[in-house]
């Protein structure tokens, strides 16, 4: 597959960590046992390279955004640092929606167009309009029996922008416009705030102390 390095960035996720102290790859590997343990995950050593798969990830996951990913352990120097690269199709979805709902949004415009009256249609209708006169008042014998009042021309007016407006509503690109925003804030809010988290989460998992139990199997590990 080819490698696209700036397209690829809407839904890839690349840094990498210091670890501190310095540490081997089966020491990192075995602190991250816990993002990778989740029910759906797996993953593959090969070496100082982890590769891990999450399969329909809990929302309480907090690699769930990224459901694909390499995290490689770099000793340089007496330094190591963890390079990570990961994949997120829920970003990738996110910014394909707003293309989606403008392409919506489009065809009911087109639709629309399509449903509205010619132009000789239109023209007819004005020239009707202009020969119609006011109605006549009711008679006598009609008032007496209840019939109600005809329209007057401000009524029918009136009724008919009502009749228009209430057809041009039933083709409105509007709720199609408000989706693609909607997805489009969502993805930029996503697209900065999670590579944060998940950057946060590594530096967290693999630099803070922790429990004398696992501070004795990463001694292990090391070994």
């Amino acid at each position: 597959m080819p490698k696209l390095p700036y397209i690829d960035r809407i839904w890839r996720a690349r840094g990498s960590i210091e670890l501190i102290p310095p540490r081997t790859s089966q020491s990192a590997f075995a602190r991250l046992d816990g993002l990778l343990d989740d029910g759906g995950t797996s993953h593959e050593v090969h070496g100082d390279t982890l590769h891990y798969v999450k399969d329909n990830p809990a929302a309480q996951d907090k690699l769930a955004t990224f459901s694909r990913g390499t995290l490689r352990v770099e000793d340089s120097a007496g330094r190591a640092r963890l390079h990570y690269e990961l994949t997120s199709p829920a970003l990738l979805l996110c910014f394909l929606a707003p293309l989606l709902f403008l392409a919506i949004a489009q065809a009911t415009i087109f639709i629309s167009e399509l449903e509205g009256p010619s132009t000789e249609e239109t023209s007819e209708t004005e020239k009707d309009k202009e020969e119609e006169e006011e109605a006549r008042p009711l008679n006598v014998i009609d008032q007496m029996l209840g019939a109600p009042q005809p329209e007057t021309l401000e009524e029918k007016k009136q009724r008919m922008e009502e009749e228009g407006e209430e057809k041009k509503g039933r083709h409105s690109p509007t709720p199609a416009y408000v989706f693609a925003g909607l997805f489009f804030a969502l993805y930029l809010v996503g697209r900065v705030l999670e590579p944060w988290l998940v950057r946060r989460t590594f530096r967290q998992t693999l630099n803070e102390p922790r429990d004398r139990s696992h501070l004795e199997s990463a001694a292990q590990a090391d070994s």
